[in-house]
């Protein structure tokens, strides 16, 4: 079995597969996610995606671009909790009415938490990504050096995954993007892959900056193979396919 990666976090990343029956080969180029996306597009005609912890909808997110250019056939979901954020987020899909933003946090069981995030007052004295960092987990700031003191706590709702697609009437997912800065493993462990079953998956795994634990990242790994999916990694993401969108059939 084979993972493509670039940038690869070299020894951790082989130490991880090679344990669970993959090995790591190194792209010729820089992995392109949205030519998945179109190859996705491509084959099933329409899309629909859901995005968990979509921000702004904007900054530094993998999806908009392919959206907007693609709108007339890619509906979905973009879910994300912070008011200012959803805000945001809303005008930003204003002109694609079939992209619904909903306002929840991801949780496989708690109803609200406490996020830990940048004070938006703040956010002029940070670099831009510092917007995304938002987490459950209160020392996620520390990994990226950013200072305690400009970090404030806002208690958000939550739901499931199942209860939102519920709620919204989604029979199907075809592109599942999760960003959650340190939650996602967690909600790719709730889903029900006999109920969907998307044919791509985008999530963060941060091994460098231990964002996640090495067993934790094997896990997940393991889960996406007994499902059958491919992954290929990037520095601090992973793409996960299903095996005959690029073998076809």
């Amino acid at each position: 079995m084979e993972l493509s990666v670039s940038n690869a976090v070299a020894r951790t990343l082989r130490s991880i597969l090679y344990r669970i029956g993959y090995r790591m080969v190194r792209l010729d180029r820089p992995f392109d996610f949205e030519a998945f996306l179109h190859l996705a597009l491509k084959e099933k005609g329409e899309l629909f995606f859901v995005q968990i912890g979509a921000c702004d909808g904007v900054s530094s997110d993998p999806i908009h671009r392919f959206v907007r250019r693609n709108h007339d056939r890619v509906a979905g979901l973009v879910v994300e909790p912070l008011d200012d954020h959803f805000e945001a987020l809303q005008r930003n899909y204003a002109p694609y009415p079939a992209v619904v933003p909903v306002r929840v946090a991801i949780h496989n069981s708690e109803k609200q938490m406490t996020l830990h995030r940048v004070d938006p007052r703040k956010l002029g004295t940070l670099p831009k990504w510092a917007r995304g960092i938002s987490s459950f987990d209160k020392d996620h700031h520390k990994r990226s050096g950013t200072p305690s003191g400009v970090m404030i706590e806002e208690t958000v709702p939550c739901q499931t995954l199942d209860e939102v697609l519920e709620e919204q009437a989604v029979r199907n997912v075809d592109v599942l993007v999760i960003d959650t800065e340190g939650y996602d493993a967690e909600i790719l462990h709730g889903i029900d892959f006999m109920r969907f079953k998307p044919k791509i998956i985008r999530f963060e795994h941060g091994l460098s900056s231990a964002v996640i634990s090495r067993e934790t990242f094997s896990g997940v790994v393991d889960l996406l193979h007994r499902n059958g999916y491919e992954l290929a990694l990037e520095r601090f993401d992973a793409t996960a396919y299903q095996r005959d969108l690029v073998l076809g059939g």
